[in-house]
């Protein structure tokens, strides 16, 4: 307990050295801040001339797009802004880097979560939030279901990661799933056929991140049902974790 207690008093002190470190270069770091307001807003615009053309997909409006979109980035961002080093976790451990962090007197789990803070998710939240308050959601609803979905792609993340802590080597597959479930998460479950749908809902939770927490936000329900696929979600990737850790082999011995 003594260690998670020292843990819970330095977290801050690490998110704001976090932001520190993203800040030794500020035109950097607005500059990729900006571009992911830019680079979202540019796709909308996109899809915006398409619903011109086609108003609703399968019962799916420009504005149900506007919103899953909404939800989906603004849960990635939060992951990278808070839990960024969940996506350089595999490296550390495939390069043996993993071993200098263990040895600290804090719990290792969510001290190496912590380790990076990614500018682009900074602009993938303040572009969702900035959306959100466009479209006049309940913010109670809305903020609940971001932090649900951002556990989900936590819980994701750590499971796809920890394989590395068993012998595999994953680096290179985390920028792939990070974009594949992008791309999964912003549209709806009913363009979907029963088996691809299936797999969107639990080995790779896409629609977790997007269409259901929108539908939450929208309906007023269906954050409970959220929150406990993330913790359930949070919970696998932990255990996968520590179990890996506890057989884990540096590169070399």
């Amino acid at each position: 307990m003594g260690a998670w207690s020292r843990w819970f008093r330095a977290w801050p002190l690490v998110l704001r050295s976090r932001f520190l470190e993203a800040w030794q270069d500020p035109l950097g770091f607005w500059a990729s801040i900006l571009a992911r307001v830019v680079n979202n807003s540019l796709w909308l615009l996109v899809f915006y001339l398409f619903f011109l053309r086609f108003p609703e997909v399968r019962g799916f409006r420009f504005e149900d797009l506007v919103l899953t979109w909404a939800m989906a980035f603004g849960a990635l961002g939060l992951l990278q802004a808070l839990w960024g080093g969940v996506l350089g976790l595999a490296r550390l451990a495939e390069t043996g880097e993993l071993e200098i962090h263990l040895p600290l007197p804090v719990p290792p789990l969510p001290y190496l979560l912590s380790l990076r803070l990614q500018p682009t998710g900074l602009g993938d939240l303040l572009w969702s939030l900035s959306v959100l308050a466009l479209l006049g959601v309940n913010w109670f609803y809305a903020l609940c279901a971001l932090v649900g979905a951002s556990l989900v792609a936590l819980g994701f993340f750590l499971a796809l990661a920890s394989m590395s802590l068993w012998g595999l080597r994953v680096q290179n597959l985390l920028p792939v799933a990070y974009a594949g479930l992008v791309q999964f998460a912003t549209w709806p479950p009913s363009v979907y056929k029963p088996a691809i749908k299936a797999l969107l809902l639990s080995l790779i939770p896409a629609l977790w991140l997007g269409p259901l927490p929108a539908r939450a936000v929208v309906e007023g329900s269906g954050l409970a049902t959220l929150w406990g696929f993330g913790l359930g979600f949070l919970t696998l990737g932990s255990l996968a974790f520590w179990l890996g850790l506890r057989r884990y082999i540096a590169p070399g011995g």
